[in-house]
């Protein structure tokens, strides 16, 4: 299983998929991770920016996003090398109904074999958007060790 894009998605591209998209992009610092990082939303009725509060979150751990400004995910983007990992389980389900694709969608958590969900900050102070900020991180690692790991066998794989 290799991937050319990696997309994360959530409900409407302006809290938790930009966190995890930058936060990913972060851990591959200068490395070149050799696949497109991006996230995107599954309902952008129209170009808004990124909340303010994981703005300031990132920032304060070195960090700037991107894009700043919601993205629509398309049905274009998906095919069999794209991994897409949802904020929730709900968001996962609307995939696979309303985009057709099931291949490779799954929950950031259950990616990396772990059945919790992603704490939710919005709405809520600062420390919790921290506390989903240090959670996202965590499992980000993970998700970046299994990557590599698939990489690194595939490589293997055709050397032989």
């Amino acid at each position: 299983m290799i991937f050319d894009r990696i997309i994360f998605v959530g409900m409407d591209n302006t809290l938790r998929s930009p966190m995890a998209e930058t936060i990913f992009r972060s851990l591959y610092g200068e490395e070149e991770p050799g696949f497109e990082i991006t996230s995107r939303g599954l309902v952008v009725l129209f170009e808004e920016p990124y909340n303010q509060k994981i703005e300031m979150i990132l920032y304060n751990h070195g960090m700037e996003t991107v894009n700043k400004m919601a993205i629509q995910l398309t049905r274009e983007e998906l095919d069999d090398k794209t991994l897409v990992l949802t904020m929730a389980f709900g968001e996962k389900l609307k995939i696979i109904e309303d985009y057709e694709f099931s291949d490779n969608v799954y929950t950031l958590k259950e990616f990396v074999g772990n059945d919790d969900e992603l704490l939710d900050p919005y709405g809520e102070e600062m420390d919790i958007y921290e506390a989903c900020y240090q959670d996202m991180y965590a499992v980000l690692e993970e998700v970046k060790k299994k990557i590599d790991e698939l990489l690194r066998r595939n490589t293997d794989d055709s050397d032989r």
